[in-house]
C-alpha cells in the first residue's frame, strides 16, 4: 500500500470490508492509523459511511474519541487517517485478560463519559460494541472509534431491511435500530448497544446465542437476556440491575440519561471501593439503592409509545396472527382497514405489526398515494412491492436464488408482464422475453391473473406477507381494483392493511364502493375507527414529556387539547414548537421541566394543522422554504437529482439546503446518502457523487400540504409547468417512458400556460405514452384521463397536420373507454376514427374494439352488424339473412377448393401477408363468439370464409381456428367425420407453428369440445377444456377460458360423472364465472347446475328449472331478449330430459319440438346426438298414448334419427353405441319383437357399463325392467329395477331413487328394508338416508347444545383418525373450539396409572404422548382429577376459585393448582368406554366464569363417548403395529438366516462336491503319476532297440523303407519323449489342483485349527484359474502375490477360503466391468491387476491380507452399503448381495477380526483383513 505523505507500518486489522495499519505522517513524524477499503470498487454505502466517520469526528475535541487528522483520496475511494495512541478493542482485551469488577468500572465510567458527550453533540453513534471501544493496555485509557453510521440528527427514522443488511452489528442492536418497533432511534439507542456491551464484558457471552439471523432480531425485540448475575455469579445484582435497564426493549424504561447512568455506576463503585464487595444479601442495601433517581433528561423528547389504542393494537396483531397461523388450509386473505382523521396516528398503529412479523419471518412492505399524484397507476402497490424486491435483493445467494426460481415457476415466460410494472422484480429474474401484445381485456386479465400468482409466491406460512398501503382515499381505480382482486382470491397468509381518511371519503366515493363489493363478495374486512386522543390520555402523554406527575400536567394539557382536539399529530407538532419557543425548557436548577402557562395562554394559534405547520415551515431558511415547495409539488416521496434539475442547483448544494429541514424533523431521510451533505457543501468531492442519489419524504401529508400552501395560489401552475419542462428537457429521451408520470403530471398542471402548438403537440404525444403505460398496469381510468387530456390540446385540424398522433390517440382512447365500460363515450370516439381514419385498415382496431363492447353489452346483432359492414369494404359479403341454400352453396364452394388437396398439406401453405386479408381474418374471429352465440345461421359462413381465404392467401395463427371450426362444422353438420377430425388436427398443427398464444383457448376450446368426441370418448376431454380455462386465463382471454368451464360443467354431467361433485364443481365455476363478468357462460352454466340439482332432489319441481341456481320464469324471457339461443336451447333439452325420466311425456315431447328449433346453436356438441337420444326414447315411450298416423311420423323419426345415431355410433361407438342398442331396443319393443328387444336391452347396458356411462346404464336397466313387467315377467324386472336403482344412487341422482321408489315399491322391498336395518343400527344418531329425501331421526337431545354441523365435523375427524399422535392432536384441537375452553389436558389411563398425554392451550400448539405421571404435574389440579378418577362423574366448576375456597380447608392445601393459577371456570370429565374408564378430560377456561352448562357437558359427553372408542382403536392399533414391527423385525432375522443357511449349505454342497471330484481324481491321477517314468524307460528301451536296428540294418527291405518314410520316424524319435514329458507334467498339474480342491474345501471343526493362510489364497486362486486366462475379448488378468513369513494361525479354514473366493471373484468381476468399451490394446497398456499382499501387524499379534485390485472403484454411496444384507451392486440373477455380507461375519464375527474397503471412483479397491494370530 502506498499513501503519498505517509510511511505505511504494519497491518493491524482486516475484516471483511476494511483493512487498517499503523503508520507515520512523513510532515511531522506523527504516529498515526490509517484506515482503507478493502474493495477496489467500493459501493455507494462504502463510501457515504467512510465519509461520515470523518465529517463527524473531525470537529471533535474529546479525549474519549479518536481523533481524525484528515480523509484522503485513495485510489476510487478514501483513506481514514487518524491518531494512534497505542490502544486495542476492548473485545481483543477482554479475550485476553478477563476482566474483573475492579477492572470494570473505570472503563465503564469512562464510556459512559464519552456517551455522554455525544450526547451534548447530538450525535447517535449506532455502532457501540467491545470491537469499537479501544483501551491502552498501560495506561488503560478507553476511546471510541467508528462513526462510520453516527447520525447527526437528534432522531432517525430506521426502515426494516434484511437481517444481514441492517446497519450497526446485530448481537449489539436496539430493537428501534431493527427497523421493527415502530420507534425512532434516538441516543437511547446508543445505551442498549452499550448494556449488551457490559453484558458480554462482564459474563463472557452476548445476551442472544442464535445463528438465526432474523431469530436474533426477534430476541431482541422481544425476548429477555438471562439475568448477568445468573451467568456469573460474582457479578453483583445491582450491576445485574443496571445492564438489564440499559436493555430495556422500550427506550422510555431505559435510562434517559448518561448522568444518571453514571451516577448509579459511581455509587455501585464508591461501595466497592470501601468494601471490596457487594452486601449481596442485605435486602436493606437493594431497597435504598434505586435505579435512575438522577436520571432526569434535560433534552425534550415526546414519547413515541401509543397512549389510548390498547384494543385497536389488540385487533391489529389478532388479525395478523389468524393469517399467520390459519386454523384451516381454506382461509382467504384478510383486510384490516385504519380510518381515522390526518394525523390520528393509524399510521403508528399499523407500523406496530412489524414485532410479530419478524416472529413468524413474514415479511411487511408499505406504500402509500399521494394526493398531487392521484393519476400515477398502481403507485401504492408499486411502491411496496419495489420495497419487497429491495428486502430480497439485500438476502443472501442462495435465498436469492430459492425466491427467482419460485417466481419464474409462477410467471414463466410471463414474468415481463409484472417487470413492466416492477421494474426491480428484473434485477431478481433476470432479463426476461417479450411477451405476446395484448389488447382490450385480454391484457387486464393476464395482468391480474399473472399479479395474484406473483403475490401468491411470497405468501406462505412459513413467511406471510402484510402490504400496508397508506391513503387509501387517493388511490387510483386499478388498485382500487386490484385490492377486490386480491381479496377475492384464496390467497392464504396474507394480511391487507389499508389506512384512509373516513372524514374525506363518502359513501358513494369509489373506494367506499369498492369495500362494500367486497364484502358482498364474503371478503373478510374489519375495520378500526381512530379516535383523536382522550384529555386523558394527552395527559398521560404530556406527563411522560415531561416527566412529571399527571396533576401537574394538566393545566397544559387541557390548553392543547382545546386547539387540537386531541390529534396525536397536531399536538406533538404544537408541543414541539412551545419547546423551540422557549415557552416550555428546563429548570437545570431544579431538575425538572416548566412551561410558561401564562404566555402560551395569551398565544394566538390557528385550529387547522396544516395553517399551523405553514408557520413552523416559515421558521426555517428561505433557501430551504424553496426547496420543499419544489418537493411538495413532485409528491410525498422525492429524491435529491429530481430536486437538483428543477431548481437548477447541483444534488450537493440542494442537500446542504435540506439539512436544517431534516434537523427539525420536517423531511426524513429513507437512505444513507443525506450523509453526504452534513457538512458545507464547498468540502464535498465532487468526482464521488455520481451514483448518489438521496432520497426523502415528508414527515406527514400535513407538512406536505403545508409546504405546497407555501406556493402563492397564481403560481402553482407556472410552477407545475416548469417543474415538468425541466424534468422533461434533463431527461434522456431514452429514460422519457420511465418516467413519464412524473413529467406528465407536472405538464399536466400547468397546460394552461403552454401556447404553443408545437409544445401541445409534444405534451399530447406524451400523454399518449402515459396513456398506453396506463393500460399496461390496467389502470384504466388513468388512462383514459391521460388519452383524452391529449385530445383537448391537440389542434382543429390535428386530422390533416398530425395524423398518425391523432389516430393513435383516438384509438387508444376508445380502447380504453371500452376497458372503463363508458361504451357510449367509446362510440363517440370510434365515429371519429371512422370518420377521419385515412384506410380502412386505421379503423380496423377501432371496429375490432366496437365489436367487442357490443358483445359484452349482449348486443350480439349491432356486433354482427358493424363486422358485415366492414367486411364489405374489404370485398367480403354475406347475405343480411343466411338461407339453407346460401349455407350450402358455401359449404360447396370450400369443398370444391378443397377437392385436390390433402388436408394434412395445408400446413405447408406460405404466410398470409395481405394487409386487408389479415384485418378481415381479425374480422371474422371477432364475429365468431356474436354468431355462434346469438346467429347460428352465420357460424358456418364466417368459418368457411376463414377457411377459403386461408387457402388462397396463406396461413395465420386465426386460420387455425377457421380451420377448427370448419373440422366441428363438418362433423356436426356435413357427418364427415373423418375429414372433420382430420381439419381438427390441423388446427393444433397450425397454432402450434404460428405460435399464437393468444389463440389458444380459441382454438383448443372448439377442438376439444366440439371435434374429438367424434372418435374419442368424450370423457377424454374433460381435463383438457379445465386446461382451456388455465389458458385462457393466462392470456387473458376471459370469454373462452368460461367457456371452458361452461363446457366442461355439460361435458361431465352427460358423460355420467357423479353428480353431487359436479354440482360442486359448477357452484364454484359458476362463482368463478361471476366474478369475472361474463354473463353467458355464467347463464349457461347455472342452466346446468340447476338440472343436476334437480336431479339430486333439490328442487321443489323436479321438472322444472326453479332453484338456488336458475329460476327459468325469470330467465328464459330474458334470453329470448337477448337473442342468447344457446341458453334457449340448452333449457329445453333439459326439460326433455327431465321430463322423460320423470314420466311426464306430453310435457317432453314439446319440450323436444322447441330444443329442436334451436339446436343449430349447439352444433356439433355432444348435447346434439343426446337430443336425437332422447327424442326417439320419448316418442317410442309414448307411442301407445298417440294416433296411428302419429305412429308412423314417430317411427319415421326415430329412424331418421337412428339413422344419424349408427352413423356417429361407426366412428365413436364408445359415445354412441350403446344409445343406439337401447332405442332400437325400445323401437322393437314397440313392434312387439320382444326376442330381439331383449338382445338389444342387454346390449346397451352392457356397453353404457363398459363405457362408463351409468346414467344410460341406469336408464337401459329401467326401460328393460318395464319392458319385463309389460310381459309379465316380474322377477326377471326386478333385477333389472335393482340394478337400476343402484346405478341412480351412485351417479347422485336422488330424485330419480325417489321416483323409482315411488313407482315400483314391490321390486325395491328388498332394498328399502336394508336401509332400515341401517337405520335402526343405531337409535342414538340422526342418520340421512339416501331415498326420498326421507331423514330417519332417533335421539337428538343431546345434539340440541351442539351445532350439528360441527359435530358431525368434530365426530368425523376423530373417528377417521388411527394413528395415536394424530388423534390426540385433533382430539384437543376439537375441543378447544366446540367447547370454549382456553387450556384441554387429556389424562389417560395406562398400565393403571394415570399419566398426562396431551396438552393444549388456545395460544399455543398441542403437545402429545408426553406420558407425564399425574402426581408429577402442576399444570392441573390434581385432587379434582382424583376425585372424578374415582367416582367416574363429571364435575363443573362456574367459579373454581370461589367454589374450593368455600370449603373450610386451606385453598392451598386442598389444590395448589387452583390457589396458585385461580382459573375461573373448570370442568372434569370421565372418559369411559363399556365401563371402562379409559381417561379424564380436563377443560378450564381463566377468563370467564360459567363457561361449561350443562348443554355444553352433554356435547362434550357425546364426543367423549366417540373419543373413547377412537382413543381403544387407536391403541389396539398402536399395539397391533407394534407387534407388526416386532414381526417384520423377526422375520427379517429369520430371513438372513435363511439366506445364510442358505449360502452355508451352498457352500457345505460345494466342499462335498469339490472334495469328492478331488478323491475322484486322485485314483487316476496316481496310476497315471505311478505309470509315467515306466512308460519313458520303456519308450527309451524302444527307441534305443531301433537304433540298433538302424544300425546293423541300414537298408531295410523297401516295405518297411516306405513305412519308416511314411510314419516319419525321426520326427516321433524326437517328439515321443516331449510327450510323455508333458504327460508328466499334466499328471503334477492335476495333482495340485487336486490338493487345492482338498484345501479349499476342507471342512470346518467346531474349534479352530491352525492353518497356513497362504495354502488357502493358493488354493483359491488354482480353483478361479479359468476365469484369469486371457481370452478374446482381454489378455489375461495378473496376480502379483507379496507373502510376507507368516505363522500358521488358528481359524476355520473352510470359512476363511470362503471369504477369498467371494473377495478374489469380485476384484476378477470387477476388472471385467473395467473393461467394457475399452480395445485389447488399451487393456494391454493398463493390464488387469490383482495384488494380494500378508504380512503381521506392527504388534505382531494380527494377520493382514490384503486383495486389491485396479478396477472402477465405487462410488462413496456403495462402499457405505458394501457390506450390508442383500446388497449388490451386481444386474438381477448375477448377484446375491450375501457374498460380501457373509464375508464380513465370518471375519468380525467368527474370528473377531476386522475387513475393512479402500476405494474411490476410478482407483480401483482394496479390501483389508486383519485376524488374530
Amino acid at each position: 500500500m502506498i499513501l503519498s505523505g505517509y510511511q505505511i507500518g504494519e497491518q493491524i486489522y482486516a475484516g471483511t470490508r476494511t483493512l487498517v495499519y499503523r503508520g507515520v505522517r512523513q510532515q511531522d513524524q506523527k504516529p498515526v492509523v490509517i484506515k482503507l477499503l478493502r474493495r477496489d470498487y467500493p459501493s455507494v454505502s462504502e463510501l457515504v459511511q467512510f465519509r461520515n466517520q470523518y465529517t463527524i469526528t473531525k470537529n471533535l475535541d474529546n479525549e474519549g474519541i479518536v481523533r481524525t487528522y484528515s480523509l484522503e483520496n485513495y485510489q476510487n475511494s478514501y483513506a481514514l487517517v487518524m491518531e494512534d495512541f497505542g490502544g486495542i478493542s476492548l473485545k481483543e482485551y477482554t479475550s485476553a485478560t478477563p476482566i474483573n469488577l475492579a477492572d470494570f468500572f473505570p472503563i465503564a465510567l469512562q464510556i459512559v463519559t464519552i456517551l455522554n458527550n455525544l450526547y451534548h453533540y447530538k450525535i447517535i453513534h449506532k455502532d457501540i460494541k467491545p470491537a469499537n471501544i479501544l483501551i491502552n493496555p498501560a495506561t488503560k485509557q478507553v476511546k471510541l472509534i467508528d462513526f462510520s453510521i453516527a447520525s447527526l440528527l437528534s432522531r432517525e427514522t430506521q426502515t426494516p431491511s434484511c437481517p444481514n443488511v441492517l446497519e450497526g452489528t446485530l448481537a449489539y442492536i436496539s430493537p428501534e435500530q431493527t427497523g421493527r418497533m415502530n420507534r425512532l432511534v434516538d441516543w437511547r439507542s446508543d445505551f442498549y448497544s452499550l448494556g449488551a456491551s457490559f453484558y458480554e464484558l462482564l459474563t463472557g457471552q452476548l445476551p442472544f446465542t442464535t445463528n438465526d439471523l432474523m431469530e436474533l432480531v426477534y430476541c431482541h425485540l422481544a425476548k429477555q437476556p438471562p439475568q448477568a448475575t445468573t451467568i456469573n455469579t460474582e457479578i453483583p445484582i445491582v450491576i445485574s440491575n443496571i445492564v438489564a435497564k440499559l436493555m430495556a426493549k422500550n427506550a422510555e424504561d431505559r435510562y434517559q440519561s448518561a448522568l444518571g447512568l453514571k451516577h448509579d455506576l459511581e455509587q455501585a463503585y464508591s461501595i466497592y471501593k470501601e468494601t471490596g464487595e457487594f452486601k449481596n444479601f442485605d435486602p436493606n442495601f437493594y431497597t435504598n439503592f434505586e435505579l435512575g433517581k438522577r436520571d432526569i433528561p434535560d433534552r425534550f423528547t415526546i414519547p413515541e409509545k401509543l397512549y389510548g389504542r390498547e384494543s385497536e393494537i389488540k385487533t391489529l396483531l389478532t388479525a395478523f396472527d389468524r393469517i399467520a397461523k390459519p386454523f384451516t388450509e381454506v382461509n382467504r386473505s384478510e383486510m384490516i382497514l385504519v380510518a381515522g382523521y390526518s394525523g390520528v396516528g393509524k399510521t403508528a398503529i399499523i407500523n406496530e405489526i412489524h414485532r410479530p412479523i419478524v416472529q413468524k419471518k413474514g415479511y411487511f412492505i408499505k406504500g402509500k398515494y399521494d394526493q398531487f399524484q392521484r393519476n400515477i397507476p398502481l403507485s401504492g402497490f408499486v411502491q411496496a412491492f419495489r420495497d419487497l424486491m429491495q428486502q430480497i435483493l439485500s438476502e443472501k445467494d442462495a435465498q436469492l436464488h430459492s425466491w427467482k426460481n419460485k417466481i419464474l415457476a409462477e410467471l414463466g415466460e410471463q414474468s415481463q408482464v409484472i417487470i413492466e410494472v416492477i421494474p426491480e422484480l428484473e434485477e431478481i429474474v433476470g432479463k426476461q422475453p417479450p411477451v405476446t401484445e395484448l389488447f382490450g381485456s385480454a391484457a387486464a386479465n393476464r395482468f391480474n391473473l399473472l399479479f395474484q400468482k406473483f403475490l401468491q409466491v411470497f405468501t406462505s406460512k412459513e413467511h406471510p406477507l402484510v402490504i400496508f398501503i397508506d391513503d387509501l382515499q387517493w388511490a387510483d381505480s386499478a388498485s382500487l381494483k386490484l385490492i377486490e382482486l386480491v381479496m377475492q382470491s384464496n390467497t392464504q397468509h396474507l394480511l391487507l392493511i389499508g389506512a384512509y381518511r373516513d372524514n374525506e371519503v363518502a359513501p358513494a366515493h369509489p373506494l367506499m364502493l369498492t369495500l362494500d363489493k367486497i364484502q358482498k363478495d364474503k371478503g373478510v374486512i374489519n375495520t378500526i375507527e381512530l379516535k383523536p386522543l382522550s384529555l386523558t390520555d394527552l395527559n398521560c402523554l404530556i406527563a411522560d414529556a415531561l416527566n412529571c406527575s399527571s396533576d401537574a400536567a394538566i393545566s397544559l394539557t387541557e390548553l392543547i387539547h382545546q386547539k387540537t382536539k386531541g390529534n396525536p399529530f397536531f399536538s406533538n407538532q404544537l408541543l414541539k414548537s412551545l419547546y423551540e419557543d422557549g415557552l416550555i425548557y428546563f429548570n437545570h436548577e431544579k431538575l425538572y421541566w416548566e412551561c410558561r402557562l401564562s404566555q402560551i395562554k395569551q398565544l394566538v394559534l390557528n385550529d387547522d394543522v396544516v395553517d399551523f405547520m405553514v408557520l413552523q415551515l416559515q421558521k426555517l431558511p428561505l433557501t430551504t422554504q424553496e426547496i420543499l415547495k419544489s418537493a411538495a409539488c413532485i409528491g410525498n416521496q422525492f429524491d435529491l437529482k429530481t430536486l437538483a434539475i428543477i431548481n437548477d442547483k447541483s444534488p450537493g448544494e440542494i442537500g446542504a439546503e435540506l439539512w436544517k429541514a431534516l434537523q427539525e424533523g420536517f423531511v426524513i431521510p429513507t437512505n444513507e446518502v443525506y450523509k453526504f451533505y452534513q457538512n458545507d457543501v464547498n468540502d464535498i468531492h465532487d468526482n464521488t457523487l455520481g451514483a448518489l442519489n438521496g432520497h426523502y419524504k415528508f414527515l406527514h401529508d400535513r407538512v406536505q400540504q403545508a409546504a405546497y400552501l407555501l406556493i402563492p395560489e397564481e403560481q402553482k401552475k407556472s410552477t407545475h409547468l416548469n417543474i415538468g419542462q425541466l424534468l422533461l428537457n434533463n431527461t434522456p429521451r431514452e429514460k422519457h417512458e420511465e418516467r413519464i408520470f412524473d413529467i406528465v403530471n407536472q405538464l399536466n398542471y400547468g397546460v394552461d400556460l403552454i401556447k404553443s402548438q408545437e409544445q401541445l403537440n409534444q405534451l399530447a404525444h406524451l400523454n399518449l405514452i402515459a396513456g398506453r403505460k396506463a393500460k399496461i398496469s390496467t389502470a384504466y381510468n388513468a388512462a383514459s384521463q391521460y388519452l383524452n387530456s391529449a385530445l383537448e390540446i391537440i389542434s382543429t385540424d390535428s386530422w390533416q397536420s398530425q395524423y398518425n398522433l391523432t389516430l393513435a390517440l383516438y384509438e387508444n382512447a376508445c380502447d380504453a373507454a371500452y376497458l372503463c365500460g363508458d361504451y357510449e363515450k367509446m362510440e363517440q370516439l370510434a365515429q371519429k376514427v371512422i370518420d377521419n381514419g385515412a384506410s380502412l385498415l386505421d379503423k380496423i382496431g377501432t371496429y375490432e374494439i366496437q365489436i367487442q363492447g357490443n358483445i359484452v353489452q349482449n348486443k350480439l346483432t349491432n356486433a354482427l352488424t358493424i363486422a358485415i359492414d366492414i367486411l364489405k369494404l374489404i370485398g367480403i359479403k354475406f347475405p343480411d339473412t343466411p338461407s339453407q341454400l346460401d349455407i350450402q352453396q358455401a359449404f360447396q364452394r370450400t369443398a370444391e377448393k378443397l377437392a385436390d388437396k390433402e388436408i394434412p398439406d395445408l400446413i405447408y401453405l406460405p404466410e398470409m401477408t395481405d394487409p386487408n386479408i389479415l384485418a378481415a381474418m381479425r374480422i371474422l374471429l371477432s364475429m365468431f363468439p356474436a354468431a355462434y352465440v346469438g346467429c347460428p345461421e352465420f357460424v358456418p359462413l364466417v368459418s368457411l370464409k376463414m377457411v377459403d381465404l386461408s387457402m388462397q392467401y396463406g396461413n395465420t395463427g386465426i386460420s387455425a381456428f377457421g380451420y377448427c371450426t370448419y373440422g366441428f362444422l363438418l362433423c356436426g353438420v356435413i357427418g364427415d367425420i373423418e375429414a372433420g377430425y382430420e381439419f381438427g388436427q390441423l388446427c393444433l398443427n397450425v397454432l402450434s407453428k404460428t405460435d399464437t398464444t393468444s389463440l389458444q383457448a380459441k382454438i383448443l376450446l372448439p377442438y376439444n369440445s366440439f371435434i374429438g368426441h367424434w372418435k374419442n370418448h368424450a370423457q377424454q376431454y374433460l381435463i383438457p377444456l379445465q386446461e382451456v380455462y388455465k389458458i385462457g386465463i393466462e392470456n387473458g382471454d376471459l370469454e373462452f377460458a368460461c367457456y371452458g368451464l361452461q363446457n366442461y360443467s355439460f361435458s361431465s354431467y352427460l358423460t355420467g360423472q357423479e353428480l353431487t361433485n359436479i354440482e360442486q364443481e359448477m357452484a364454484l365455476y359458476c362463482k368463478t364465472i361471476q366474478k369475472l363478468q361474463q354473463t353467458s357462460s355464467l347463464y349457461s352454466t347455472q342452466i346446468w347446475r340447476q338440472t343436476v340439482l334437480n336431479l339430486m332432489g333439490r328442487s321443489e319441481d323436479r321438472c322444472c328449472l326453479v332453484g338456488e341456481a336458475y329460476n327459468e320464469n325469470t330467465m328464459l324471457p330474458i334470453h329470448y331478449e337477448m337473442n342468447y339461443l344457446m341458453a334457449i336451447e340448452i333449457v329445453y333439452f333439459n326439460k326433455l330430459v327431465l321430463n322423460y325420466l320423470f314420466n311426464n311425456l306430453k310435457l317432453a315431447l314439446l319440450h323436444s319440438a322447441e330444443a329442436e328449433k334451436f339446436l343449430p346453436s349447439v352444433t356439433s356438441s355432444i348435447i346434439v346426438p343426446i337430443f336425437y337420444f332422447y327424442d326417439s326414447l320419448v316418442r317410442l315411450a309414448a307411442y301407445k298414448e298417440v294416433a296411428p298416423l302419429e305412429k308412423n311420423q314417430f317411427l319415421e323419426k326415430v329412424d331418421s334419427n337412428q339413422n344419424k345415431m349408427k352413423h356417429w355410433a361407426n366412428y365413436a361407438p364408445m359415445n354412441f353405441l350403446h344409445k343406439y342398442y337401447l332405442v332400437e331396443a325400445e323401437r322393437y319393443r314397440v313392434l312387439n319383437d320382444k326376442i330381439t328387444a331383449m338382445e338389444y336391452y342387454d346390449k346397451a347396458i352392457s356397453l353404457a357399463k363398459e363405457n362408463n356411462y351409468i346414467q344410460e346404464e341406469a336408464l337401459a336397466n329401467e326401460l328393460a325392467a318395464k319392458f319385463y313387467l309389460d310381459w309379465d315377467k316380474q322377477t326377471i324386472a326386478q333385477a333389472y329395477i335393482v340394478n337400476s336403482y343402484y346405478c341412480y344412487a351412485r351417479w347422485g341422482a336422488l330424485a330419480k331413487v325417489s321416483d323409482l321408489e315411488a313407482r315400483y315399491p314391490e321390486l325395491l322391498v328388498s332394498t328399502r328394508q336394508q336401509e332400515i336395518i341401517n337405520i335402526n343400527f343405531n337409535p342414538t344418531e340422526t342418520i340421512s338416508v339416501n331415498s326420498s329425501d326421507r331423514t330417519v331421526t332417533g335421539s337428538t337431545k343431546i345434539l340440541g347444545a351442539l351445532d350439528l354441523s360441527s359435530f358431525v365435523k368434530a365426530s368425523q375427524a376423530i373417528s377417521s383418525e388411527i394413528e395415536l399422535d394424530k388423534l390426540l392432536v385433533k382430539l384437543m384441537q376439537i375441543l378447544l373450539e366446540n367447547a370454549g375452553a382456553t387450556k384441554a389436558v387429556l389424562i389417560l389411563s395406562k398400565s393403571g396409572k394415570l399419566v398426562i398425554e396431551a396438552t393444549s392451550v388456545s395460544t399455543s400448539t398441542t403437545t402429545v404422548l408426553q406420558s407425564i405421571p399425574l402426581d408429577e404435574s402442576q399444570e392441573i389440579p390434581i385432587s379434582l382429577i382424583n376425585y372424578v378418577s374415582r367416582t367416574r362423574k363429571s364435575l363443573i366448576l362456574n367459579d373454581a376459585v370461589t367454589e374450593m375456597g368455600s370449603f373450610k380447608y386451606d385453598l392451598k392445601q386442598i389444590d395448589p393448582y387452583i390457589f396458585e393459577s385461580k382459573p375461573k371456570s373448570l370442568l372434569c370429565n370421565p372418559i369411559l368406554n363399556q365401563g371402562k374408564l379409559i381417561g379424564i378430560l380436563y377443560l378450564e377456561n381463566n377468563l370467564n366464569i360459567g363457561t361449561f352448562t350443562k348443554d355444553r357437558l352433554d356435547s362434550i359427553s357425546l364426543l367423549c363417548s366417540q373419543a373413547a372408542i377412537s382413543l381403544e382403536n387407536a391403541s389396539l392399533y398402536q399395539q397391533s403395529q407394534d407387534y407388526a414391527q416386532q414381526l417384520k423385525q423377526s422375520f427379517d432375522s429369520l430371513k438372513q438366516a435363511q439366506l445364510q443357511l442358505i449360502q452355508s449349505e451352498k457352500m457345505s454342497a460345494l466342499g462335498n462336491l469339490v472334495s469328492g471330484i478331488g478323491h475322484e481324481i486322485n485314483n487316476p491321477v496316481g496310476f497315471l503319476a505311478g505309470n509315467i517314468q515306466p512308460t519313458h524307460e520303456y519308450v527309451q528301451d524302444l527307441l534305443a532297440l531301433i537304433d540298433l536296428y538302424q544300425e546293423h540294418y541300414p537298408n531295410p527291405v523297401a516295405k518297411i523303407a516306405k513305412e519308416i518314410k511314411t510314419r516319419d520316424i525321426e520326427f516321433i524319435k524326437q517328439d515321443l519323449p516331449k510327450v510323455i514329458s508333458s504327460m508328466g507334467q499334466a499328471v503334477d498339474r492335476i495333482y495340485d489342483i487336486s490338493i487345492s480342491l482338498r484345501t479349499f474345501s476342507r471342512a470346518d471343526t467346531d474349534k479352530k485349527i491352525l492353518f497356513n493362510i497362504h495354502e488357502g489364497i493358493d488354493s483359491t486362486l488354482m480353483i478361479l484359474k479359468h476365469r484369469l486366462k486371457a481370452s478374446n475379448t482381454r489378455p489375461e488378468i495378473a496376480v502379483v502375490t507379496s507373502y510376507d513369513d507368516l505363522p500358521q494361525i488358528k481359524c476355520f479354514p473352510g470359512q476363511l477360503n470362503q471369504v477369498f473366493m467371494n473377495l478374489l471373484a469380485n476384484a476378477i468381476d470387477a476388472l471385467d466391468e473395467s473393461n467394457v468399451g475399452r480395445s485389447y490394446n488399451e487393456i494391454i497398456l493398463n493390464p488387469n491387476l490383482i495384488k494380494i499382499t500378508t504380512k503381521l501387524s506392527d504388534t505382531k499379534e494380527d494377520v493382514i491380507i490384503s486383495i486389491q485390485d485396479n478396477g472402477l472403484g465405487m462410488a462413496p454411496e456403495v462402499k457405505a452399503q458394501i457390506f450390508d444384507h442383500l446388497f449388490t451392486t451386481k444386474p438381477v440373477g448375477q448377484g446375491t448381495g450375501l457374498g460380501l455380507a457373509i464375508a464380513y461375519q465370518i471375519i468380525v464375527e467368527k474370528h473377531c477380526g476386522k475387513i475393512e474397503v479402500t476405494s474411490a471412483p476410478g482407483q480401483g479397491a482394496c479390501f483389508q483383513i486383519m485376524i488374530p494370530v
